[in-house]
């Protein structure tokens, strides 16, 4: 049984990490583990503020990408002095 197989579909249906974690009997680090495995063999699983769910339509694909872009260039601009200290060293 996979992480994916306890999730519903749709933003409504979403289950919070605490739930996920009662019904897959795994601590919440190795959930957040498993939903990124799952990610990168491609499976389509969304995560917000609501909790984990599988998308229902284009409009929750399109809005998660636009929430995680954003992510991935703010975390890419906090990384920036750090990158330049080290190339000072």
């Amino acid at each position: 049984m996979t992480i994916k197989d306890f999730l519903l579909t749709g933003r409504k249906n979403a289950i919070s990490a605490s739930e996920l974690c009662g019904m897959s009997k795994l601590p919440e680090r190795a959930v957040q583990k498993e939903v990124l495995e799952a990610r990168l063999r491609g499976e389509l699983i969304i995560s917000d503020d609501s909790g984990y769910y599988l998308p229902a339509d284009e409009s929750e694909i399109r809005e998660y990408a636009i929430r995680r872009k954003a992510y991935i260039a703010t975390a890419n601009k906090a990384l920036r002095p750090f990158l330049k200290a080290l190339k000072g060293r």
